[in-house]
């Protein structure tokens, strides 16, 4: 037996064992590891230094015990929870009456039934030991039906499996192989221990172990066999370590990426960089992009979520989609997963009509969209038709009753509806990567099949609701790792995979507590006393105590993973801005954290190269003088804002995606409502509420606005808002004549018009007449509107009023919401306002046409007036504008 400290050189002293037995010849030796990934690399190793060899001379301990683990196959973890599922139900323990419909509970139900089958613990042994806890019986009760229902079906648990291989290989032996090697394993349960010992009765063996894991009862578990216990030779020294301190996660993350393009810059190739994650669910979806934004190629060494695979989202989704009825937001979504979809000419249009129209549901709904006024198809729906069809063909499925494995076979031809169109662009490493993985995942979604089947082989019929919760339970639980055969790339694994590599430079992310390490808390059905004395009992299940040692060990050996250096890193903030509490680990380590350098890879193309932004063309220019001949007060302000938001809302006319259903009640949606009711209540006062419920009700058809607690809310807000103002509204009403909704075209020469409606115009028996201007937002907002000298519609307002043969006197902006407030301009003092500024209105016309002037020139830079409105602006997402930190570090790509 080989032991050291974690990192030490025992894998080195293995392999050059391995490498002198391949150049005597010998191939009666083996070499064993737990995972596939460690035996590929250590075969991809071998294989760069020209040894040629057979792969089962590296191979998972798995592997190599299929031969003698007998005729049962191992239960998958999903197959095992759905048994776990259904032998709960069966046994209906009152204890767990109310818990066995929940997910979460079957998975911690069928953790710990897997956990002490791998300890060698049966059903039947643990009814010989059963510790006196609340759950104990129930637990027992679940477990015995398991194991019956396993030995019914033909199927084994590991550690059954395990222990049926000891017992051949002890009676009978190894025929042809005369040494073995076992490196990388940790905590080694009875039944592999069992298999250890078996193994050495019949070959000269070798097994690696850190010093930390040795112990008596290991080493007793053996039995008789005569292991001699060495150090491992060619120990070497602890790689230098470096703490990195980042403001949040993705800036640590960033930070990480700027250091191995630096250890990239100095020759080091990628594959001899490791990033080792103790929170893959945390750290992994940023990892990879980060990563590849900066160019950096990199594999990951963890399982996927097969459920959230886009093919798996599609063939689910759809079937999801078919059993509650066609709803149109969940079609739209299964649709949009579709392969080909955006290469429908309708795909966009389609998409806006269906989710203007939510919440309904039907196909027929859906196909009348893609339908013209004379009821053929439109130009390019056809596609888009096709694949509704094929989608309706799932509709027959509602009422059959089939036996599992005749559902199995019939979900098997969702396949066909999942068709990749060919490639249009280059064949790169990621397109490739892409179809790759679509065809794994359908062959994977097949497999998910038929375990649902084999785990329902004792119903005779079923309707398809049982049959589709089975199979998304075991999606739910089924992982997914794709191949990935590139050579020179980072290597992103988990900490448990890391024990098994050796890499120069290795970054440790994420040290923070209850990320590194991990809180554990005491299994719900046995507590940690309960533990103690199944061990006392010969029974080895692991208390909390021991999982938080093996943290400990965790981080021992992931920093000890690097021959050279180990940066170590975590983020001082969380995504709420409340401060880390860095990892405990951390304090045993003198080390001064260095802050992360803002970083972004640099731009691909350098900014002298983009093409100028602005209309030159003069084709181009005489449209934009033809669409400027008339516009409204709110385009001019929107170009005074940003011309470049100007020209994606005026020129472009770009469409933002539809609110979805509870969200259509937004701010200007709202504020309509209560112009609308003021504009009929001012004209003809009546009772507020009546007017207000008529007028709301109507707005909520027209847009598909759905009831519930926070439209009631707004509904509230607005009527409570209308009620203030109709009781308290300090306006000298009486004296003055009103009119509502006044439309205007006001000529300010050089072939411009403003047009607009005013809300109210109120003329006083003097000839003196006042523009009222609704809004329906924050006081402060109103009152802030006097301020800002860059807005024009007051003024051009009121230069509309003149026009329209009225004296004007006074503009006021009218904010109704939350209170009555009165902002704006008057030659009299009249509700606190503000003197008209001289020469105001001549100063707008100018100003106005200088600002029409710049829109014909061919104006469509991205400038923003207040960056502060840039987070409004619907062009955000397709802006050029870029708002970085002066210190900011750029990085080229494509190192």
């Amino acid at each position: 037996m080989l032991s050291g400290p974690a990192g030490s050189g025992k894998t080195t002293y293995i392999m050059d064992r391995l490498r002198e037995a391949l150049r005597s010849g010998s191939h009666a030796v083996r070499l064993l590891v737990p995972t596939a990934t460690m035996a590929q690399h250590l075969q991809n190793r071998l294989a760069r230094e020209g040894f040629v060899f057979s792969h089962t001379l590296i191979q998972t301990l798995s592997g190599f015990l299929k031969l003698w683990t007998g005729d049962a196959p191992e239960v998958s973890q999903a197959v095992l929870y759905l048994l776990v599922d259904q032998a709960a139900r069966k046994v209906a323990r009152p204890e767990f009456e109310r818990v066995t419909q929940f997910h979460g509970f079957c998975s911690s139900l069928a953790r710990t039934i897997e956990e002490f089958a791998s300890a060698g613990c049966d059903s039947a042994r643990l009814a010989a030991n059963l510790p006196d806890v609340p759950l104990g019986d129930a637990f027992l009760a679940v477990y015995q039906e398991v194991d019956r229902e396993l030995a019914r079906r033909g199927l084994a648990l590991r550690g059954t499996r395990l222990a049926n291989a000891a017992a051949r290989i002890d009676t009978e032996g190894l025929p042809g192989i005369h040494t073995i090697w076992l490196d990388g394993f940790h905590a080694l349960p009875d039944p592999e221990l069992a298999v250890i010992a078996a193994l050495g009765k019949h070959t000269e063996l070798t097994l690696t172990l850190d010093e930390a894991e040795l112990g008596e009862g290991t080493l007793a578990r053996l039995g008789a066999l005569d292991f001699s216990e060495e150090q491992a030779r060619g120990s070497r020294t602890r790689p230098a370590l470096a703490l990195v301190k980042a403001p949040s996660i993705e800036r640590e993350v960033e930070e990480i990426a700027h250091r191995i393009l630096l250890q990239a810059e100095s020759g080091r190739p990628f594959r001899e960089i490791g990033v080792i994650v103790r929170s893959p669910e945390i750290y992994a979806p940023i990892l990879h992009a980060t990563l590849d934004r900066f160019g950096i190629p990199a594999r990951v060494y963890f399982d996927e979520r097969l459920e959230r695979h886009p093919v798996v989202r599609f063939l689910s989704g759809a079937v999801d989609a078919m059993l509650g009825g066609w709803d149109h937001a969940a079609t739209l979504a299964v649709l949009r997963l579709a392969p080909r979809f955006a290469d429908f000419g309708v795909m966009d249009r389609f998409d806006f009509d269906v989710r203007e129209r939510t919440p309904q549901s039907g196909l027929g709904e859906l196909r009348s969209l893609l339908m013209g006024d004379d009821g053929q198809p439109r130009p390019y729906a056809e596609g888009l038709l096709h694949k509704l069809d094929s989608l309706s063909m799932l509709e027959e499925w509602r009422g059959f009753e089939l036996a599992p494995k005749d559902w199995a076979a019939r979900f098997a031809t969702l396949r066909a509806i999942f068709r990749p169109s060919r490639p249009t662009e280059p064949i790169t490493h990621e397109i490739a990567l892409q179809y790759r993985s679509q065809a794994a995942v359908l062959d994977v979604f097949d497999e998910a099949l038929d375990e649902a089947a084999q785990a329902l082989s004792g119903a005779r019929h079923l309707p398809i609701e049982d049959f589709w919760r089975a199979v998304k339970s075991i999606l739910r639980l089924k992982p997914l790792r794709l191949a990935d055969g590139r050579r020179n790339v980072v290597n992103v694994m988990s900490a448990h995979e890391a024990r098994q590599w050796v890499l120069p430079v290795v970054f440790v992310c994420g040290m923070v507590e209850k990320q590194f390490p991990r809180i554990h808390h005491q299994d719900p059905f046995f507590n940690d006393p309960a533990r103690c004395r199944l061990n006392a009992a010969g029974i080895r299940v692991r208390t909390a105590a021991e999982f938080e040692r093996e943290e400990r060990l965790l981080f021992d050996a992931a920093i000890t993973r690097a021959t050279m250096l180990a940066t170590l890193s975590y983020p001082e903030f969380d995504a709420r801005g409340e401060r880390n509490l860095q990892s405990i680990y951390l304090e045993g380590l003198i080390l001064d954290p260095q802050d992360a350098q803002p970083v972004r890879p640099s731009p691909r193309r350098q900014p002298s190269e983009l093409p100028a932004a602005g209309i030159s063309r003069p084709e181009l220019l005489a449209y934009v003088r033809e669409k400027t001949a008339r516009l409204s007060p709110t385009a001019l302000e929107t170009f005074l804002q940003c011309p470049f938001q100007y020209f994606t809302q005026r020129f472009l006319r770009l469409k933002t995606a539809p609110d979805r259903p509870e969200q259509r009640l937004d701010f200007l949606t709202q504020g309509n409502i209560v112009h609308s009711v003021l504009a009929v209540w001012w004209q003809q006062p009546q009772d507020i509420v009546p007017l207000f419920e008529r007028i709301f009700a109507d707005y909520l058809k027209e847009k598909h606005i759905p009831s519930g607690y926070h439209t009631e809310r707004l509904r509230n807000g607005m009527l409570d808002d209308l009620r203030r103002f109709t009781a308290e509204d300090s306006w000298p009403r009486v004296a003055c004549q009103s009119q509502i909704e006044v439309p205007f075209e006001l000529p300010l020469g050089e072939g411009v018009k403003i047009n607009g409606r005013i809300d109210r115009l109120d003329t006083a028996p003097g000839g003196e007449s006042y523009v009222i201007d609704y809004k329906y937002s924050a006081p402060q907002r109103v009152k802030d509107k006097v301020k800002d000298e860059s807005l024009l519609q007051a003024p051009l307002y009121m230069m509309a009023a003149e026009h329209l043969g009225l004296r004007p006197a006074g503009m006021y902006y009218l904010g109704v919401k939350g209170e009555i407030i009165y902002a704006g301009w008057s030659d009299l003092p009249l509700m606190e306002s503000l003197g008209m500024p001289e020469n105001w209105l001549e100063n707008t016309r100018r100003r106005t046409l200088e600002i029409v002037a710049r829109i014909r020139s061919g104006t469509v830079d991205v400038h923003p007036a207040d960056r502060e409105n840039c987070r409004f602006c619907d062009a955000k997402d397709i802006c050029r504008v870029e708002t970085q930190s002066p210190a900011l570090v750029e990085i080229a790509e494509g190192v």
